[in-house]
């Protein structure tokens, strides 16, 4: 990917400021934060699950699953869902994202079937979003989910990554068919349709990446753009 030298220019301006707007997801019980705009995150626990990521203002998408004890036969088993791409607006905020109680296998396979999630800002006012799971048919050893990813924002599909950037308001304000739970998905409301001509992505992944780096890397960037 090629960024142009207004792109660069306006990101150094805005890291020079050393205000970086950002958003922080919060991932509630059993909720894993899997990849965060098209790239995979790091576990930021023991048990292996990231339950926390700082995204840039802005349209954002996040690719996370949920676990939790169901009960059948009188056992506790640990049932996880399949993969769920979440797509939402926010800025300048901390969101925490949740799921309604679960203990039966019936809500459970009801609730993979997506539009069941929650997110909330700290004041508690919902956040609209729009989601998909990723469905993988057949029997399954393991499952990567990078590469599953990386085909989703390659489809053309309307909450991939790829659409961000070729989407217009006209576009996004239509409701979005959830092939999956055969549901239709209700667009973003309270301002947060998207518009592609107020909301550059590379620059928001620009802004995301250069958070997540130590100083020295980003004193590195900062010399490599100066030299450009």
């Amino acid at each position: 990917m090629r960024f142009s030298s207004k792109i660069i220019c306006s990101v150094l301006l805005f890291i020079s400021t050393s205000v970086m707007a950002e958003v922080e997801l919060l991932a509630g019980s059993g909720i894993s934060i899997i990849a965060v705009n098209g790239v995979e995150v790091e576990s930021d626990s023991l048990i292996g699950n990231t339950v926390s990521a700082t995204l840039p203002n802005g349209i954002n998408q996040v690719l996370v699953n949920y676990s939790a004890e169901i009960e059948s036969s009188g056992d506790l088993e640990i049932e996880t869902t399949n993969p769920h791409v979440i797509v939402f607006n926010a800025k300048d905020s901390r969101i925490q994202l949740s799921t309604p109680e679960i203990t039966r296998l019936s809500d459970f396979e009801t609730f993979d079937k997506g539009q069941q999630w929650k997110l909330a800002d700290s004041s508690g006012h919902t956040i609209s979003y729009q989601s998909k799971p990723l469905i993988k048919e057949g029997f399954q050893l393991s499952r990567d989910y990078a590469a599953e990813l990386q085909r989703f924002n390659q489809s053309g599909d309307a909450l991939s990554i790829n659409s961000f950037a070729a989407s217009n308001r006209s576009s996004a304000s239509l409701p979005i068919n959830n092939v999956a739970s055969g549901v239709a998905i209700n667009p973003l409301s309270n301002g947060s349709v998207y518009n592609s001509d107020s909301v550059n992505l590379p620059e928001q992944l620009l802004q995301y990446w250069y958070m997540k780096a130590d100083a020295e890397t980003r004193e590195r960037f900062k010399a490599w753009i100066r030299n450009k």
